[in-house]
């Protein structure tokens, strides 16, 4: 689990928070755009990476292809969402 708990209070399942990445890597990573709903759903993701941390999950291990990295239980070699800066309410 990681160390910081920014998302304790979140309401939504661990399902809905994989679904939510997953809509928002499909418009960040697919488009070549740098129009400011791209950045906000690359954002989205990492955030939904963190939150999906604090709960023991991880998506993709080292030395894994992305192609193949799914959500699992986090392990030693798992890999982990680096923390981004949040706004002040969920610091």
């Amino acid at each position: 689990m990681a160390e910081t708990s920014h998302f304790s209070d979140a309401t939504e399942t661990d399902e809905q928070l994989k679904e939510l990445y997953d809509q928002a890597a499909d418009l960040c990573l697919r488009n070549p755009s740098r129009d400011v709903q791209v950045i906000v759903a690359c954002t989205s993701m990492s955030i939904y990476g963190m939150a999906l941390n604090e709960r023991g999950l991880c998506r993709g291990k080292e030395n894994q292809a992305n192609a193949f990295a799914e959500w699992h239980k986090c392990e030693a070699d798992s890999l982990r969402f680096p923390e981004i800066e949040l706004p002040a309410g969920f610091r």
